[in-house]
């Protein structure tokens, strides 16, 4: 509900949380107003206007009429608590999780799932139409089950000494406090998953004040658990975690591995024995992955994207191929499949050491290479690509426009997790002559505004219609 690739999953809620501007208060604190909503904001936020005044009100959706609090002004918009609906939208659906109110984990749940893909897809045509870019066709976008897709996320832990507790959780939205849940229903499905039997467990250890998260990951072999420590733990303590996790897994259950982590590094208790490497599969390959490796969140969507990437892409046998922000070969390993020269460019050293391996494990024609792409020159060596792949961080690829201008590169996929950033960089290719051939969504996070968006762009003078 992650390059550094600092991406969706890096706060315990998923969210990030950029610097807020000063708070200008109402002059009554407690200013109550009622207001038409007419549109939703980028975050999923109501939006209602009055005059020169624009109101942000979470919760609220387009056609409702709400009642709210001013809490404050920000950039010259007043921010609100929702208090009431009195005409609720024929989208509106009761939340499925208990904790949504407080959890920061999602905020779309009260919207109907048909009406959240529509609410994305309008968002990114808004974004590129402030950038001027004329997408020639729009597929249908890319979705999966909206509930029990998320095979990767982190939940805080807080011991609270006054309280004498341990909370467990996401955490709350505009805030840092966390939010106590006892299921997630956008997590996969796993006996293990139960957060209440957590915060017993938790509670009865001795060390139970050194444990600050819980990171689930899982692949398609077996469900990893790693807890974050703030010091390590007893012996005691540890066998005590063993003995939990072994009353929850039932046999026909997805296997479990428990990872504690610290400053000394990471060490698996759970099992016993040596645990198997994990893995997931991406078009009918194993791809190994390590615990800290940066995954799509959503199994389905990913394995639905890298296809319609390698069919647009449309990569010949002869073809040179660049990946940049190669992660760990989500793209490359099958680009390699039918391209015998692949580069995948990645910035991590870890992340470029398992591309290799995995290239050499599975016998593939690819090169990792590591490069800062934020640097101008960083692709400056490397051979003439005839088409490029490119799924960068949040922050895009800005950098990287210029020299696949200056290539003249023939067909360009990009991948995006940030529709702002991605027109941003389009304006730039469309001025030097690229048109957008293809464009379309994919919901990588039912539950949540954030919006995946993938394009084709080709020069004008090779565009083929």
């Amino acid at each position: 509900m992650s390059h550094p690739r600092s991406r969706k999953s890096s706060t315990a809620s998923g969210r990030r949380r950029p610097r807020q501007a000063p708070v200008q208060r109402p002059q009554t604190e407690s200013q109550c107003l009622t207001l038409e909503i007419d549109n939703l904001t980028s975050e999923g936020q109501g939006v209602a206007r009055r005059g020169r005044e624009v109101y942000f009100v979470p919760g609220a959706l387009p056609g409702e009429t709400a009642d709210v609090v001013l809490d404050g002004r920000r950039k010259k918009v007043w921010h609100t608590r929702l208090r009431s609906i009195t005409n609720p939208s024929p989208d509106r659906v009761e939340p499925e999780c208990p904790h949504y109110a407080k959890c920061g984990g999602c905020d779309l749940q009260h919207l109907n799932y048909p009406a959240q893909v529509a609410a994305k897809q309008a968002r990114v045509e808004r974004e590129f139409q402030r950038q001027g870019i004329v997408a020639a066709n729009w597929l249908p976008a890319i979705t999966a089950e909206p509930w029990s897709y998320r095979r990767k996320a982190r939940l805080g832990v807080r011991y609270s000494k006054a309280e004498e507790r341990n909370y467990i959780g996401f955490r709350e939205s505009a805030s840092s406090h966390i939010s106590d849940v006892d299921a997630c229903p956008v997590l996969v499905k796993h006996p293990v998953l139960n957060w209440q039997a957590w915060r017993e467990q938790i509670a009865s250890l001795r060390n139970r004040d050194r444990i600050s998260q819980i990171e689930v990951i899982a692949a398609d072999n077996a469900l990893a658990l790693v807890l974050r420590l703030l010091k390590p733990l007893q012996p005691e303590d540890q066998q005590s975690l063993c003995q939990f996790i072994e009353q929850l897994v039932c046999e026909n259950d997805l296997p479990v591995q428990l990872w504690l982590k610290s400053d000394q590094g990471e060490q698996c208790i759970y099992p016993s024995s040596e645990p198997d490497t994990l893995w997931h599969r991406v078009s009918d390959m194993r791809l190994n992955m390590a615990l800290s490796d940066f995954i799509q969140v959503n199994s389905a969507v990913n394995q639905a994207m890298v296809e319609q990437a390698l069919e647009w892409l449309q990569p010949g046998a002869e073809d040179c191929i660049w990946d940049l922000f190669a992660g760990h070969g989500n793209f490359s390993m099958p680009l390699a499949q039918r391209s015998q020269q692949v580069i995948a460019v990645e910035v991590q050293d870890s992340m470029v050491n398992s591309v290799i391996a995995q290239a050499e494990n599975l016998a593939l024609p690819l090169l990792g290479k590591k490069a800062d792409l934020s640097q101008p020159q960083s692709l400056a060596s490397l051979p003439q690509p005839h088409a490029v792949l490119l799924d960068p961080p949040r922050a895009g690829a800005f950098e990287v426009m210029a020299e696949l201008i200056k290539r003249q590169v023939e067909r360009i996929v990009y991948v995006s997790c940030d529709v702002a950033t991605l027109a941003r960089d389009l304006a730039q290719l469309n001025e030097a002559g690229y048109q957008v051939i293809k464009a379309g969504i994919m919901d990588m996070f039912p539950q949540t505004h954030h919006v995946e968006t993938m394009v084709l762009l080709q020069r004008e003078s090779n565009k083929h219609g």
